[in-house]
């Protein structure tokens, strides 16, 4: 089953180190977390996607998050990075977590169109775990 995250409109990023720790395990017996250090805000372009499914990996039913988005911005890939997208709710929604796995992040470079459109990066960021779309709030 794919469930689709409505109409992101704002993503940023955070160190995982700054998250609270077992914030997977909260998540799952239903205990509110909130974010408390300071994150950094992403500029994207187009239209960001995110989509949470739950897939069947060694013997065990696991969730599969993953956030898609474009962005002129050169995120720290060398740094371990959970990412947070705001709904059209006012939900504000977390990949990532202080312990492991921890999000794996790909980057693309894209160029751009031949009106005008800027060169910039397609990043996909996804993560596997027991709980890997966590509400959170700031």
């Amino acid at each position: 089953m794919k469930q689709y995250l409505p109409g992101i409109v704002r993503i940023a990023y955070i160190g995982c180190a700054s998250l609270p720790l077992n914030i997977e395990m909260k998540a799952l017996v239903g205990i509110p977390s909130g974010i408390y250090d300071m994150i950094k805000e992403v500029c994207f372009t187009g239209t960001p996607t995110c989509v949470t499914e739950n897939v069947y990996d060694n013997h065990a039913q696991v969730e599969k998050s993953t956030l898609t988005f474009s962005s002129t911005d050169d995120i720290p890939l060398r740094q371990l990075l959970a990412f947070l997208a705001l709904d059209t709710n006012g939900r504000w929604w977390l990949i990532g977590h202080h312990e492991d796995p921890f999000p794996i992040i790909k980057r693309t470079h894209q160029t751009g169109e031949a009106d005008g459109e800027k060169a910039g990066y397609v990043y996909e960021v996804s993560l596997i775990g027991r709980k890997t779309l966590i509400l959170v709030s700031i």
